[in-house]
C-alpha cells in the first residue's frame, strides 16, 4: 500500500473530510482536485523527471490537496516551511535537488523573489488557480537517469526535518511502509475508528501530526479539522466543544497555557488527549488530567526517524505510571542498549533502540550518519531511558545533552523538569560548559518575569531537588530561548542579560 491510497480508497466517500475555518471538503471532493491537479500537471510540467516536488503551505485545506497531488504522480513530498528565509529556502531546494514547487497565489510573490537568479530551471504549481508558473534559472536543469523510479511500497513517500534548527537541511526519508505500519500501528494501540474527529494544531509539516493525526485520521475515513495559526488556546477548547472532537494532539507548552485558563468550554466529547514532543514537569502533568477529566490524557514517545511514534501511556496507566511514556506500539520492538549495544540490566540506563517497519529508510545524502544510527536492524535514538520492573519506558535525557562534571554523568533535563517547576520560571535550559578542573559543569539559562529573583533563590531552590552535583554553577537570565521550528529549544543559546 502507498500513501495516495490512503486517498484513492476513499474517492466515493461523500462524507466530509477536512475542515478549515468556513471551509469543507469531502473524501470524494478531494481525490476529484488531486485527480485533475495529476492530469494537468502530467500534461504540461516539464519537471515531473525530477523526483522530489516541495510543499510550501501552511495548515490548510490546500496543503492537503498538494500533499496528494504529489502522492498521486508517485513523487516524493517535501514540506517546506513558510517562515523560511531566502537562504534557507533556496538551501532545500538545491539539497533536495526540488524541480517543482506546490503552492497558493499568496505566497507566490515570496517564491518568485527568493529564486531570483537561481542557477537552474523550476516550476510552481498554485493549487488555488491550478496555474502553472515556470521559473527560468541562469541553467538548464539535466535530469540523470537516477532520478526516473520505480514506486513500491518500500520506496520513499516524503521527506520530513528532524528537531534540528532549520539551517541544517538534513532530511529523513520515510518511506510508504514505514508510514503505513506506524499508521496501523497507532490506530490498533489506541483503538481510533472512522467515527473519530480529530483536531490538528501542531504543523502538518511536524513528523508528530504527519503520522499519529493526518495521515491516521484519513486512513480510517475518520474527520479532521484543523486550527487557524498561530495556536491559541482559548480557540483551541472552543472548536473541541462545537465541532465535538474526539481527540487531538499537543506539545506540552500549548498544554501550559491551557491550564492556567479558566474551565468555561465543554471538552466531553475528547475521548484523548495526546501530548509529547517536550518537557512535561510531573506536577503540570497533574494538573492537565485534572484540567481534563473526563479525558484520556496519553503521553506519547517517538522520533521522526521511527514515522514517527514508538509507545504510548494509555488513560489507565496514565496516574499509576506517570512521568512514564509507556509500552511500544504494536509491531514496534524497543529496547535498552549498553554503549557495546548490548542491552542493559532491567532498570539500568542506557540508550533507547527501535525496531520495526516503521524504521526510516535513511538521511537523505547522509550514508555515514544513517549507518550511525541504524545498526544491526535497530534505529539507535539517542535517547537514554530504563525499563521500570513492569516493562514501562522512561526517558531520562539525550545522549549528546550529557554533561560529564568531574567523571559523574548529569542529564541537563533532569534538572530543567526542577527548575521549571519554579513558578517564576518561564522558560530553561540546562548545558555543559567546559571546566579547567570538572570538565564541565552544568549551566542554567532561564527565562523570568520576576525581575527580583536572584542567583541565590535558584540555587536554593535546586538543592532541596537535586544532588548537589547536579544543581547549576552559574545561572544565566535570558530574554528569550531560540527555539526550532516545532518548538524545541535549541540549546546552544545567545543571551541578552546575564547575572
Amino acid at each position: 500500500m502507498k500513501i495516495k491510497d490512503i486517498l484513492y480508497r476513499q474517492r466515493n466517500n461523500t462524507k466530509v473530510a477536512i475542515e478549515y475555518l468556513n471551509e469543507k471538503i469531502t473524501y470524494s471532493q478531494m481525490n476529484e482536485r488531486v485527480t485533475q491537479n495529476k492530469e494537468l500537471l502530467v500534461g504540461k510540467s516539464k519537471m515531473l523527471n525530477c523526483n522530489n516536488i516541495g510543499l510550501f503551505l501552511q495548515n490548510s485545506i490546500s496543503y492537503v490537496i498538494g500533499y496528494f497531488t504529489i502522492a498521486y504522480l508517485d513523487k516524493v513530498i517535501v514540506p517546506i516551511e513558510i517562515t523560511l528565509s531566502k537562504s534557507q529556502f533556496l538551501s532545500i531546494i538545491s539539497y533536495c535537488e526540488i524541480g517543482m514547487v506546490i503552492t497558493i497565489q499568496s505566497y507566490l510573490s515570496t517564491i518568485l523573489e527568493y529564486c531570483k537568479n537561481y542557477s537552474v530551471d523550476m516550476e510552481v504549481f498554485l493549487v488555488d488557480f491550478n496555474k502553472l508558473v515556470f521559473i527560468s534559472g541562469k541553467e538548464k536543469r539535466t535530469i540523470s537517469e537516477k532520478c526516473r523510479r520505480n514506486v513500491t511500497d518500500k520506496s520513499v513517500a516524503i521527506m520530513l526535518h528532524t528537531s534540528g534548527t532549520t539551517s541544517d537541511p538534513k532530511k529523513v526519508m520515510l518511506s510508504h511502509q514505514n508510514l503505513i505500519a506506524n499508521i496501523e500501528s497507532n490506530i490498533a494501540s489506541l483503538e481510533l475508528n472512522e467515527n473519530d474527529k480529530t483536531l490538528i494544531v501542531l504543523p502538518m509539516y511536524f513528523g508528530y501530526c504527519n503520522s499519529s493525526q493526518f495521515l491516521t485520521h484519513l486512513y480510517l475515513g475518520a474527520s479532521i479539522v484543523i486550527a487557524n495559526q498561530p495556536f491559541n488556546p482559548a480557540q483551541f477548547l472552543k472548536i473541541i466543544e462545537e465541532k465535538k472532537c474526539t481527540n487531538t494532539t499537543c506539545v506540552p507548552s500549548m498544554l501550559f497555557l491551557i491550564i492556567n485558563m479558566k474551565k468555561k468550554y465543554d471538552t466531553s466529547s475528547l475521548r484523548y488527549l495526546f501530548f509529547g514532543g517536550g518537557l512535561m514537569p510531573v506536577d503540570k502533568l497533574y494538573r492537565i488530567i485534572d484540567y481534563f477529566d473526563n479525558t484520556g490524557v496519553v503521553q506519547t514517545y517517538g522520533q521522526t526517524e521511527a514515522s514517527p511514534r514508538i509507545s504510548c501511556l494509555l488513560p489507565h496507566d496514565s496516574l499509576r505510571k506517570i512521568g512514564s511514556v509507556g509500552k511500544a506500539i504494536p509491531n514496534v520492538v524497543v529496547d535498552i542498549f549498553d554503549e557495546r549495544d548490548k542491552p542493559v540490566k532491567l532498570g539500568e540506563v542506557g540508550e533507547i533502540v527501535v525496531k520495526g517497519e516503521n524504521v526510516m529508510v535513511g538521511y537523505y545524502k547522509h550514508p555515514e550518519e544513517t549507518n550511525n544510527v541504524k545498526r544491526n536492524g535497530w534505529l539507535h535514538t539517542g535517547d537514554i531511558g530504563k525499563f521500570d520492573n513492569e516493562g514501562y519506558l522512561y526517558i531520562v535525557g539525550r545522549i549528546k545533552n550529557m554533561i560529564i562534571s568531574g567523571g559523574l554523568n548529569i542529564y541537563p533535563e533532569e534538572i530543567e523538569e526542577v527548575l521549571i517547576t519554579h513558578d517564576d520560571i518561564k522558560d530553561v535550559v540546562v548545558i555543559g560548559e567546559t571546566h579547567d578542573i570538572l570538565g564541565e559543569i552544568p549551566v542554567a539559562k532561564i527565562v523570568t518575569d520576576n525581575r527580583n529573583l536572584t542567583v541565590y533563590d535558584i540555587i536554593g531552590y535546586c538543592a532541596k531537588f537535586l544532588d548537589k552535583y547536579k544543581i547549576p554553577k552559574k545561572i544565566i537570565f535570558c530574554d528569550e530561548l531560540e527555539k526550532t521550528y516545532t518548538g524545541k529549544i535549541i540549546r546552544k543559546q545567545k543571551t541578552n542579560s546575564e547575572e
